[in-house]
């Protein structure tokens, strides 16, 4: 008898482990693709800047026209943006995804991600672009950032 209760706390031991090492392992996945995104979201926020950058070199102004003021603070933007008259200032405003998978700030399903771009020029000819993405995820905060120089090189 003694020996069929130490089997059975053993096989009962062995199974709260393995049940254990799934939850955390679902966990961790949900994090790193959460991460993932945010990752690709703050790249996303540069390619904008740079878009923004590269149409005011074609239509004649500056690389920063309206850039640095509009955003020195923060703003929102989506891929939808093409001009600084379009860049939104900063509210804290969930993302969407709409059903082609674009993220954007107006159609869709809503997000647990908010993306912030805050840009300055701490030298001439240099627009320091920031973009600051946070999510929470099961009561946690989570925060990414990344950061670009982009160059007057024109």
């Amino acid at each position: 008898m003694l020996e069929m209760i130490i089997a059975t706390f053993i096989l009962v031991v062995g199974i709260i482990s393995v049940y254990s090492s799934f939850a955390r392992i679902t966990i961790a996945t949900s994090i790193v693709s959460s991460k993932l995104t945010a990752a690709y979201l703050a790249q996303e926020g540069i390619e904008i800047i740079r878009n923004i950058r590269d149409t005011n070199w074609l239509k004649g102004f500056n690389q920063d026209n309206g850039l640095s003021t509009t955003c020195s603070l923060g703003c929102e933007a989506d891929y939808t943006t093409k001009t600084v008259e379009q860049i939104a200032a900063y509210a804290g405003m969930p993302l969407c995804i709409n059903t082609e998978g674009f993220y954007n700030h107006f159609s869709g399903s809503q997000t647990i991600f908010k993306r912030k771009i805050t840009i300055t020029s701490p030298v001439a000819d240099v627009l320091l672009v920031s973009v600051l993405i946070e999510w929470e995820d099961r009561g946690t905060p989570y925060n990414f950032t990344a950061e670009e120089s982009l160059y007057d090189w024109y």
